[in-house]
């Protein structure tokens, strides 16, 4: 390890620290070190401090918690991963045996059982249910009284604005400040704000309080001080947030403190992209030919690509001013096409060009008989275009149904070769069947020609015997 890195007390040749080093070490810059044995521990300015050899600096000891975290972002603006940190040691290294982790108090530390375990997360339950109490380092509410019952919440927050950026509800993303007000919402002339960092309730003290509101009303600034009223109400108590949530409260509220460069001069917003022109349609003839806002969109495109390219082009069919809105790659453009269109005659209309300031909608909400009437001639537009659809679909299915007559009649056809076919195979086959049975017949008439042959030999025979 570089010497540079080490603590600032001496060391003998042996490694003991030295009597007199260590009393000059302890009367340097506020510095005292309460064990001479141990260079590694020190009190600066009433703060204990631990010598850290990975970063090479003397760092306070401090629990490192979710609050802890949460107090440093909000101040700073930086995170960091603590438990990459290694935690400050109470005991001498130089004296840590390798047992030294499993005694306590010269004995042995015993693991817990199952039992004392519950215990122990049932007391830490149990702690957990009161309302947390802020110290006054981690507190940032201030509690401001002497306003007039007229005062409204803008007039509030610009009044606290002057001191430090307020804090938000990471639940609601409004202002964390609240007016006291009377059950008939009048105000009483006091509230609470909470600002972002602890600096601001130092400022709220010295430049608010003591403002003179008016000749009659003298405001007076505090830090807040919040006590529960009765009982402690689990249901009041609103739950915790997750870990993104809070990571996500923590990158906003640092992002109000980033550091963003100033525009040049010649900056122009993205909004000046975007081309508006009125006076290009009125609403009668888009609900006497809805087509009309097609054509239209076309139109105005072909208008303007001689400007430069053109990305979109929106119709509002239902603005009276008769607005659509071209927007183009970048400003020169818009520039060219302002210059070109705006006064001029378009289609028989004088149209007005102007660039759109980012702010101003276009889309007006229908009445009741506007849309009556869209949709009439909407239907009515689409009757026209069904009508001739159906001329054609019956055209179509004149012309498949005579195929189909066609199809069926040479089956026909067919059907009737194949049954005289049939019927010519049926009479062979009733030919074969005659001529088989003729033939049957004979065979009959040869059996009964043997069978007689046979009856006179036999016959023959019974004489010679005799």
């Amino acid at each position: 390890m570089d010497k540079s890195n080490e603590p600032s007390a001496n060391k003998n040749a042996s490694g003991e620290l030295s009597q007199s080093n260590a009393s000059s070490a302890s009367t340097t810059s506020g510095i005292v070190y309460p064990d001479p044995d141990n260079p590694y521990k020190c009190v600066a300015n009433g703060v204990s401090m631990t010598w850290n050899e990975v970063s090479g600096q003397w760092l306070p000891d401090v629990e490192v918690d979710e609050d802890f975290l949460a107090l440093y972002n909000a101040n700073y603006g930086v995170e960091y991963d603590y438990s990459k940190m290694p935690q400050p040691s109470t005991r001498n290294t130089r004296d840590a045996s390798p047992t030294a982790g499993t005694l306590e108090g010269g004995k042995e530390k015993k693991p817990l059982t199952k039992e004392e375990k519950l215990a122990k997360k049932r007391e830490a339950i149990k702690r957990a249910e009161g309302w947390v109490e802020l110290d006054e380092e981690r507190n940032t509410s201030v509690y401001v009284h002497g306003f007039p019952s007229s005062i409204d919440e803008e007039q509030f927050i610009e009044f606290m604005s002057k001191c430090g950026v307020i804090m938000k509800d990471p639940r609601t993303g409004k202002p964390k400040l609240k007016l006291y007000r009377t059950e008939s919402g009048e105000a009483k002339g006091d509230g609470t704000c909470c600002y972002i960092k602890k600096e601001s309730v130092e400022l709220a003290l010295q430049i608010l309080d003591g403002w003179a509101w008016d000749s009659a009303h003298k405001i007076q600034v505090e830090r807040a001080k919040f006590e529960m009223k009765g009982e402690f109400d689990p249901t009041k108590k609103r739950r915790r947030l997750t870990g993104a949530q809070k990571k996500r409260f923590f990158e906003k509220q640092q992002k109000i403190f980033e550091w963003k460069p100033e525009k040049p001069r010649n900056y122009r917003p993205p909004c000046e992209c975007t081309l508006v022109l009125r006076g290009m349609f009125n609403l009668e003839e888009i609900d006497a030919n809805a087509q009309r806002i097609f054509t239209l969109k076309e139109d105005t495109q072909k208008l303007c690509e001689r400007f430069g390219p053109v990305k979109k082009v929106t119709v509002y069919d239902t603005n009276p001013d008769g607005v659509v809105t071209v927007t183009f790659d970048n400003v020169e453009h818009t520039d060219a096409a302002v210059q070109a269109i705006d006064g001029r005659i378009v289609a028989g209309r004088v149209v007005q060009a102007k660039h759109w300031d980012g702010k101003e909608k276009f889309k007006r909400a229908e009445t009741a008989q506007e849309k009556e009437r869209r949709e009439n001639a909407w239907e009515e537009f689409l009757g026209n275009d069904e009508d001739e659809k159906e001329t054609e679909e019956e055209k179509k299915e004149m012309e498949e149904g005579k195929k189909e007559m066609e199809e069926k009649k040479k089956e026909m056809e067919e059907g009737k070769k194949e049954m005289e076919e049939k019927k010519k195979e049926m009479e062979e086959g009733k030919k074969e069947m005659q001529e088989e049975k003729k033939e049957m017949e004979e065979g009959k008439k040869e059996m009964e020609e043997e069978k007689k042959e046979m009856e006179e030999g036999k016959k023959e025979m019974e004489e010679a015997k005799e």
